[in-house]
């Protein structure tokens, strides 16, 4: 058994640093994107139909609701595509690093596929 200092755990790898709990961050906005999404998209069709905008207008500010919010979460996904992972973090590093830009790709698809068949719906009902 090898000795680690106090607090630290005793298999971490010669050399590599602990993470950061604000690396942690990262986690969270691709699903907050996407719940911002869902609040525009529902709020923009009530409110359509509400004031009685054509179904053509709903659907292109839908669309444009949609479009922006996918761009951010690519903006974001480019971003941590490009930076890589930190290599003084060791393996720990690069798994948080996939696991980041795993969120992003999976709040992504979930944009596209929760909220781009309502374009594909009647306006209003």
């Amino acid at each position: 058994m090898t000795t680690a200092p106090r607090g630290e755990p005793a298999d971490r790898p010669t050399g590599a640093r602990r993470i950061p709990s604000r690396q942690l961050l990262w986690l969270a906005p691709g699903f907050c994107i996407w719940f911002s999404a869902l609040v525009f998209v529902y709020v923009l069709h009530s409110m359509g139909c509400a004031f009685g905008w054509s179904a053509a207008t709903i659907r292109l500010s839908l669309s444009l609701a949609l479009i922006v919010h996918i761009a951010l979460i690519g903006m974001l996904w480019r971003l941590q595509a490009r930076r890589g992972p930190n290599p003084a973090f060791g393996r720990a590093g690069t798994f948080l690093h996939w696991i980041i830009v795993g969120t992003l790709v999976s709040a992504l698809v979930k944009i596209v596929f929760t909220l781009g068949p309502i374009l594909f719906l009647t306006a209003c009902t």
